[in-house]
């Protein structure tokens, strides 16, 4: 009998009162009518001192005599698996680290992850960044992604992942497999809801070859970020499903584009003002609808007048006007990223190693 990872909570209670985590012999455990047991003996399976199991006999088990090899050379079979799992583990673990990197080592290790069998040529991997704030460093209780349950159970059913560490986030490299589905629909909402008490994000890349690691990395990171940033998405987001968001992150991070509001805007970007960009930034996100924006800012609508009245004197833009609104919104977002330190957060993930 093997113990599975659904064993009922009483049960598994009940076997470990006996100390059979931490046995090196066998543990002979009495019948409890009241959950249902029999009388079994268990037998811990160690390699190296390494639990990897157990062997539960029930009823009339025989002899110890008989038993105990049979113990012994399962248990050798499986710490050599073991063994080789881990190993392999860690050479994938180490040419992800590489991938990642602006290393030379880097721009060898997808040929390296192919020879592996991680993932085919093609557009066959994803990566997913799970990131904090702009600018807040991962906290040290933060955990692996590879060992929580959402990941657990993608890998399970024959998908592989590769952990790597970032300052400010955590990155799983992901190859789906052949099948027609990514499972990806399953596994970020519960690895959002995982995380959730860390105020984090999950943004993942669009498909594509190991080859194009350092742009679906900015991809996956970014994608992150804009959860952060933008306050109508939500806990997951993918970059190829961004339009709007990835359009203002892509004009707002480039060298060469002047973002900074023109002239007739900028008296609404001063510090004293900031209480009517907020305004301006709510009514835009609300489409115009001044109910629902009165409602969002816990504002008297004639309030709300006063401000857009305001606002309109500023900038000397109608918003009524569908142009002079388009305007608006963009410089609003564009100068909420240049504020948000998301570029640093892509900077410093892009040149570690």
């Amino acid at each position: 009998m093997v113990l599975s990872r659904d064993l009922d909570p009483r049960i598994a209670k009940y076997l470990y009162s006996f100390g059979i985590r931490s046995a090196t012999e066998k543990v002979v455990i009495p019948g409890k009518d009241d959950l249902g047991l029999k009388a079994r003996c268990c037998y811990p399976l160690r390699h190296r001192r390494q639990l990897l199991g157990f062997i539960w006999l029930i009823g009339d088990h025989g002899t110890d005599e008989v038993i105990r090899p049979y113990a012994e050379r399962i248990a050798e079979t499986l710490g050599q698996q073991y063994a080789a799992s881990h190993a392999n583990a860690d050479r994938l673990a180490e040419l992800g680290r590489q991938l990642l990197s602006r290393t030379d080592a880097g721009r060898h290790a997808a040929d390296g992850l192919r020879e592996e069998g991680f993932a085919a040529d093609g557009p066959a991997v994803y990566l997913i960044a799970v990131a904090q704030p702009a600018g807040r460093s991962r906290p040290p209780s933060f955990p692996e992604l590879l060992s929580t349950g959402p990941v657990q159970e993608w890998v399970h059913t024959g998908r592989t992942a590769i952990e790597v560490d970032l300052d400010a986030a955590a990155v799983l490299i992901c190859a789906p497999g052949d099948g027609p589905e990514t499972g990806f629909d399953r596994l970020l909402p519960r690895l959002a809801d995982r995380l959730a008490q860390g105020d984090v994000r999950v943004g993942i890349s669009a498909p594509g070859s190991l080859d194009d690691a350092q742009e679906l990395l900015r991809q996956a990171l970014l994608s992150a970020g804009a959860g952060h940033l933008f306050t109508d998405l939500g806990a997951v987001n993918q970059w190829d499903e961004m339009f709007t968001e990835r359009l203002l992150l892509e004009m707002a991070l480039a060298p060469s584009v002047d973002t900074t509001p023109p002239r007739h805007m900028a008296a609404l970007f001063d510090a004293s003002n900031e209480t009517l960009l907020d305004t301006a930034e709510t009514y835009l996100d609300h489409g115009g609808d001044r109910s629902a924006t009165a409602d969002a800012l816990y504002i008297h609508r004639s309030t709300l007048y006063y401000r857009l009245s305001q606002i309109q004197k500023l900038t000397g833009l109608s918003l009524a006007d569908g142009h002079g609104r388009l305007s608006l919104h963009l410089a609003i977002k564009l100068h909420r990223i240049a504020g948000s330190d998301i570029g640093r957060l892509v900077q410093t993930d892009e040149d570690h190693g």
